[in-house]
């Protein structure tokens, strides 16, 4: 029997709003992204992931998450508990994503423990928080409240000290201090 449902390339999970900057008005304005989970079968997808390497100088996860998507790919890790997702720009498509587009992106593990682990979030280092000026706002967030979304489990992660004030904003606490492990409980949320 032949299953019609395989899908080749990245797939469109769902749209939201971040903020662009216009540089006439010099204020934020709504703009329209896409969030889209990468298929690790799909060269042009890692192909795209493979130039976010190249192009995202300062990115501290980008080597991570491409790592995971050769892994998937290799099928070294199981990519029925691992998803890649990204935040795009790219209206249509998606077969052949646009690596220019990509504005942020986020490794999710799914845990036998009815939870989710957020190993990696990277947004493009052109937009992080600290970057005066910065086209756009909000992806970070944006990519957060989608994975909260879709999961609605506890969500855990380990950040770095500079994300610390950036979860805390988004409903994490602190678990562990000594290892910045944080945790996201949609209970506490309802």
């Amino acid at each position: 029997m032949i299953n019609n449902s395989i899908n080749f390339k990245a797939r469109y999970v769902s749209s939201d709003n971040i903020k662009r900057f216009d540089w006439l008005k010099r204020t934020y304005n709504p703009a329209k992204v896409n969030i889209i989970e990468l298929d690790s079968a799909n060269i042009s997808d890692i192909k795209a992931i493979h130039k976010l390497v190249k192009n995202w100088k300062g990115a501290e996860y980008i080597h991570s998450i491409a790592g995971i998507i050769c892994s998937m790919h290799a099928r070294y890790i199981d990519k029925n508990e691992h998803s890649v997702y990204a935040v795009t720009t790219q209206k249509k498509n998606f077969a052949k994503l646009n690596s220019k587009k990509i504005l942020g992106l986020a490794e999710v593990k799914t845990t036998r423990d009815d939870s989710v682990n957020l190993d990696y979030l990277q947004v493009n280092p052109d937009y992080i928080y600290s970057v005066k000026n910065r086209k756009y706002n909000g992806v970070g967030k944006c990519i957060l409240d989608f994975i909260k979304n879709t999961y609605m489990k506890t969500i855990t992660l380990r950040s770095d000290y500079t994300a610390t004030d950036f979860y805390e904003k988004n409903g994490f606490e602190i678990a562990d201090p000594k290892k910045m492990s944080y945790i996201w409980n949609p209970k506490k949320e309802i």
